[in-house]
């Protein structure tokens, strides 16, 4: 009995290695300079990378709710009780309705082989890394999709 929960682990650990390894960004720069999406068969595990990402969703992004209260400043001893578990229930919320999205995109880059890169790049990067919730992230990025500085 042992032995076949032994098994079953060892296999989704490997299983998440090779997820993990496989779903590194596929965009890259070409001779002219230009950020374009490059398929190589390691895309084929966007999908499923964002479909197990879609399942802690929720969770993560309640946690970087708690974080984000406590990195805000706060002027009162009501906003100092209130913040942290009204911020975890809002970034499970927009967290719950993210998951929802990376397992639709999930879905379908597993049924065209990742070729169309439906699911967001960040859904594809297995992690258990607590989520900023997307009310609480600066809307700009500094660099590009291939990992270029934007200035």
């Amino acid at each position: 009995m042992w032995a076949g929960m032994e098994t079953r682990r060892m296999v989704v650990v490997a299983l998440l290695v090779l997820l993990r390894g496989g779903a590194a960004a596929t965009w890259v720069v070409d001779e002219q300079g230009a950020c374009v999406w490059s398929w190589t068969p390691a895309a084929m595990a966007r999908g499923p990378a964002a479909m197990l990402n879609a399942l802690t969703v929720p969770v993560r992004s309640a946690v970087g709710g708690v974080i984000v209260a406590h990195e805000t400043p706060k002027h009162g001893l009501v906003s100092q009780i209130l913040m942290p578990p009204l911020l975890a229930v809002a970034g499970g919320a927009m967290g719950l309705a993210e998951g929802v999205i990376w397992f639709a995109t999930g879905v379908a880059d597993t049924l065209t082989g990742g070729a169309l890169a439906v699911a967001p790049n960040d859904a594809t990067e297995l992690t258990l890394a607590p989520r900023r919730p997307l009310f609480a992230t600066p809307s700009s990025s500094d660099t590009d999709r291939c990992g270029r500085s934007l200035r």
